[in-house]
């Protein structure tokens, strides 16, 4: 009888360890969905980052210069495969538009109005992000408390 009730036993901690095991591996997968959400948004800052002093070049689109469309098709293609246009008012097509105020890393951020923006830059979460301002300077962070965008858009 006692050999009965230690297989039993046996048993049963073993279910419990195989039901806490299950658990353990779905609350990692949960967790790794959420960071892979996140990270693709700071691997999008991260590029970006790498190319903080770059020249600006009107219609620059790789790392000898960029303008502000060519960094966001630039990096965007780097991080996730995709091309998200070449100009600002394509990219605006890229996914769904979003307030300024919603705007994590990774987002766009546009000046202008939609159909006619002039300006795209990364948002790099909070009030900052990363652009190619204009001819004779180069790729830098900026901040809306300064030049404030008009809307943004999370890519699909």
């Amino acid at each position: 009888d006692q050999t009965a009730t230690t297989d039993q036993t046996g048993n049963q901690n073993q279910a419990a360890d195989q039901t806490a095991t299950t658990d353990q591996t779905a609350n990692q997968n949960q967790a790794a969905d959420q960071t892979q959400q996140t990270s693709q948004g700071q691997q999008i800052v991260n590029e970006a980052e790498k190319y903080i002093g770059t020249q600006y070049v009107w219609g620059g689109k790789d790392p000898s210069g960029f303008d502000c469309s060519g960094l966001t098709q630039y990096v965007y293609k780097q991080v996730t495969g995709e091309n998200i246009g070449s100009w600002t008012v394509a990219q605006e097509s890229s996914g769904t538009q979003i307030a300024v105020s919603d705007a994590q890393a990774g987002d766009l951020l546009f000046w202008g109005d939609r159909g006619a923006t002039y300006h795209v830059a990364i948002s790099a979460g909070g009030d900052q992000y990363i652009h190619a301002p204009q001819p004779g300077q180069t790729v830098t962070y900026g901040s809306t408390q300064y030049y404030t965008p008009d809307f943004g858009v999370r890519v699909n």
